[in-house]
């Protein structure tokens, strides 16, 4: 099995009259999930060349998935752009893709003309309705395109904040999303009688474990509208309704259901496995969750998008206390994670810190248009002997003592400060771990030489000050304490950081 293509018209074949795809308005089967795409696929391939980028700017649907998949039909690959993004960064990611199509559904065009765009635009709507009959023409274009396309070939780009100002496209192909989601659903037994329940945008690569591991399994994937998790009675009812087994979402939306005591209006008793990443899971809220769903399994996953998802996995068997870090496991099969200090050096240690790095399966082709950035990035490392591609995370993380791998906060993350050197995330951690604390952020003010802390929950300040130096030395104590009532996230679900070091300029 070489594309994703083949995995797709191989479900079609074995699961055709299972349901598919549910986006709460419009479920399909797979077979007319995989027949939706080839005639979105057949229009679109009059309009690209192979290898090409397709924007589309659109809310998370049923159509905008058959749009996704339509595009791979076409020999293209599809770049799922975030609605809720301003008009200036859509135009940066356009700039970027120099994508000559751009899918839109209606209630986002103004948005996209505010961007600037001046290249062909789509309607969604129209080619959705229009892809239930293909002329003889597209259906030989597309037989001519398919023999073409590789599992070397791109199949999907997500962008990232970029320390230039400019997003970075990453760049994954059909072969990494093979190796990847294979591995995914064998070591958690997702089956054709799964349910899956989306939480992620589509343009954030949580999203992708959902949709392909369905696809691999004949597993269902329930869209969960983004406006839900604003109201959790809402949300929980909506899984619950959908029959819902899987979650694979974001530490953060796991936090707003459990830190809105969304658990004690109704329990998503069919839920048998919740995987979580993105950033470091608060153990409180975990064992929110654990006492609601005592007899579910808990995974936690490690890995950013340029190694297509997640690279470690660590599956939770006890309950933790609230001080203590949960680990990021061990590889998946076709991986090697290994940490490198300053020097280049492999770092064994116990305690001592070191960069986490990947090998093996499953890593992007590139950062699009960005030679530079991919170069600094994929280095080439002998490892085992040979020369392999390595992937650098800029992400830090040291083993215990137990022998288990922990994430240590990134690169940048990491202060010297009255001669001490401070993990800021360890500061977090202890935070976090006060009773009446929900969420808490902190950053190093260079200017004034002071950390400064935000953190939303209900006791004062003054408490909270008192209460942290139990627990962390006088040097790691925010010099400033901000309470707020609610936490920014960026679009990939996590804590916007750079909101609050704008407060710092």
């Amino acid at each position: 099995m070489e594309t994703i293509l083949d995995r797709l018209e191989l479900t079609e074949k074995e699961y055709g009259s299972r349901p598919a795809v549910d986006d709460g308005s419009v479920c399909l089967t797979y077979k007319e999930l995989a027949s939706k795409a080839r005639g979105i696929g057949g229009a679109l391939s009059a309009q690209i060349s192979k290898g090409e980028p397709v924007a589309i700017l659109a809310e998370k649907s049923t159509a905008t998935l058959c749009c996704m998949y339509g595009v791979v039909y076409a020999g293209g690959f599809y770049v799922s752009v975030n609605p809720e993004q301003p008009p200036e960064r859509i135009r940066k990611i356009l700039d970027v893709l120099e994508s000559k199509i751009v899918v839109v559904d209606q209630a986002r065009r103004e948005q996209l003309t505010a961007s600037g765009y001046t290249g062909k635009v789509l309607s969604l709507e129209e080619l959705y309705s229009g892809a239930d009959e293909i002329s003889e023409e597209a259906a030989a274009r597309l037989a001519a395109i398919r023999p073409q396309i590789k599992g070397e070939d791109p199949l999907y780009g997500v962008f990232t904040s970029g320390s230039t100002g400019n997003p970075k496209g990453i760049i994954v192909g059909h072969k990494s999303v093979l190796d990847f989601i294979g591995h995914f659903t064998q070591i958690f037994g997702i089956t054709c009688e799964d349910i899956m329940g989306n939480q992620a945008p589509f343009d954030f690569d949580v999203s992708v474990k959902d949709l392909y591991s369905c696809m691999f399994t004949g597993a269902e994937v329930v869209l969960i509208p983004r406006e839900f998790f604003s109201t959790p009675p809402r949300l929980l009812d909506y899984i619950c309704d959908k029959n819902v087994t899987v979650l694979v979402w974001a530490v953060s939306a796991l936090c707003i259901v459990s830190g809105l005591k969304g658990l004690r209006y109704r329990v998503p008793e069919k839920v048998r496995i919740i995987m979580f990443s993105g950033e470091v899971m608060p153990i409180k809220h975990l064992q929110i969750w654990q006492d609601a769903l005592p007899n579910a399994e808990y995974v936690n996953l490690y890995g950013p998008s340029e190694i297509t998802c997640n690279c470690t996995y660590y599956r939770i068997e006890r309950q933790f206390e609230k001080t203590e870090k949960l680990p990021i496991g061990g590889a998946f099969p076709g991986r090697t994670v290994f940490l490198m200090d300053d020097e280049g050096r492999i770092v064994t240690e116990p305690g001592v810190s070191g960069e986490i790095c990947c090998a093996g399966e499953s890593l992007a082709i590139c950062y699009y248009n960005n030679p530079e950035q991919t170069a600094k990035q994929f280095i080439m490392y002998e490892l085992d002997g040979r020369e392999q591609r390595v992937y650098k995370t800029g992400d830090l993380a040291a083993y215990g003592t137990d022998g288990e791998l922990y994430f240590a906060g990134r690169g940048d993350f990491q202060i010297k400060h009255m001669g001490h050197r401070i993990e800021l995330e360890e500061i977090e951690t202890n935070f976090m771990a006060l009773d009446g604390v929900a969420r808490a952020v902190c950053l190093f003010d260079e200017k004034k030489n002071r950390i400064v802390c935000w953190y939303m929950g209900d006791i004062e300040p003054r408490e909270v000050r008192i209460r942290l130096k139990e627990k962390v030395p006088a040097y790691m104590v925010p010099g400033r304490i901000n309470q707020v009532e609610d936490m920014p996230y960026n679009k990939n679900g996590k804590i916007d950081r750079a909101y609050f070091r704008s407060l710092l300029a």
